[in-house]
């Protein structure tokens, strides 16, 4: 869903990530740390959804890939 994302935005992003915990049945934080430690390689940092707005589509997707990738 990330990827299909039109525009890149923090509230774009939350909602994107929330609708996936949702459908996943899964509360929030068990997908945003994950999420958090591929984004900034770590589990405390300024909100995740602002870290991937600042960091942009393509690199906040790269670092996801690589997180998967390294698991």
């Amino acid at each position: 869903k990330l990827t299909a994302a039109d525009g890149w935005t923090q509230e774009t992003v939350e909602n994107i990530v929330k609708s996936h915990a949702e459908d996943a049945g899964e509360k929030l934080g068990k997908v945003a740390q994950p999420l958090r430690a591929a984004l900034t390689g770590t589990n405390v940092s300024p909100g995740i959804f602002e870290v991937a707005a600042v960091l942009g589509k393509e690199e906040a997707l790269g670092r996801i890939e690589d997180a998967i990738a390294h698991a």
